[in-house]
């Protein structure tokens, strides 16, 4: 199952808080979605928890006579979908009084008399998600959408969702309203307004492994990237001792750095770091740099004397 549908069927189980909370969630679920006049289809979704909820809260609330049809696709995804219908247009009109809205409305407002309570918002906006809503998973993107459709009802739905502290965005695709959350902490903080904590966990969880593997990948880059420049400068410095051990010879050089030459030269995998303890008189880091900068620079003079 998607992430997706496994906040869905989370939220299909969730228990209502309050009397009232039943008719929210049910409002939220019924007004984001427009009745088919022709076959009197009332939703159409791919999660059973959700259709299974919607025929429950729909038969226990208004009475009414309600349907569900089970269609199976065969096609490449094979998904099974479900569609919840009523068998009188008489169940249509029931429904519309008991949530005061008018079938032949053009276009369908929010009416905030059934939120009576916080908890009520909650419900709403958890059955306006299990109708019209998504959330990809998180190991892939952040992104959650409400598909509303109607821009009047998308605007009553953000604003209601930004007094509980949800900044939804707007946009419109082909047509249609949608409303949408592309960061990691919203989601968050509505997959928890709406109940369902364990996602909101979960998504938690992903984050922070996501997080810890960027992390460790810098810091491997990083060091694949330093070991690389040690690596070639490694490499440099032994060819430019090979240059003076041919031309010159080793023993032409002062002491010191015949013997961080010939140090190098048997140790081309060291670092610098290490150089430094090898020497029959330990010297600092820098010490060692500076003396491989001189052992660079009389290379340099050999070669220039050959052109």
């Amino acid at each position: 199952m998607s992430f997706s549908g496994e906040v869905k069927r989370e939220l299909s189980r969730l228990p209502p808080v309050c009397g009232a909370c039943k008719k929210a969630l049910l409002y939220g679920m019924f007004l984001v979605n427009r009745v088919s006049k022709s076959n009197l289809t009332l939703l159409h979704t791919e999660h059973r928890p959700v259709a299974d909820c919607y025929v429950g809260l729909l038969t226990e609330l208004t009475g009414s006579i309600v349907s569900l049809l089970i269609n199976d696709y065969t096609g490449p995804r094979q998904k099974r979908s479900y569609t919840v219908g009523v068998e009188h247009k008489e169940d249509i009109e029931r429904i519309g009084r008991f949530f005061e809205i008018d079938p032949n409305q053009s276009s369908r407002r929010l009416n905030r008399r059934f939120l009576k309570r916080d908890c009520c918002v909650h419900a709403f906006l958890r059955g306006v998600f299990m109708a019209c809503g998504s959330v990809t998973n998180p190991e892939r993107e952040y992104h959650l959408e409400l598909a509303v459709g109607e821009p009047l009802l998308a605007q009553q739905i953000e604003e209601l969702a930004e007094e509980c502290g949800i900044p939804f965005r707007s946009t419109v695709r082909k047509g249609a309203s949608i409303l949408y959350l592309k960061e990691s902490e919203p989601i968050e903080d509505m997959l928890t307004l709406m109940g369902a904590v364990n996602s909101s966990l979960e998504l938690m969880n992903v984050k922070i492994f996501k997080d810890v593997r960027n992390k460790v990948n810098r810091v491997t880059n990083c060091e694949t990237a330093n070991i690389g420049k040690t690596v070639n400068a490694a490499t440099a410095q032994v060819e430019q001792i090979r240059l003076i051990e041919r031309t010159v010879g080793l023993k032409e050089l002062p002491d010191d750095l015949r013997e961080l030459a010939e140090l190098r030269l048997e140790n081309p995998e060291m670092s610098l770091r290490e150089l430094c303890m090898e020497l029959s008189e330990p010297i600092s880091r820098s010490g060692v740099n500076h003396r491989l900068k001189r052992l660079g620079a009389f290379a340099d003079e050999i070669q220039s004397r050959k052109k």
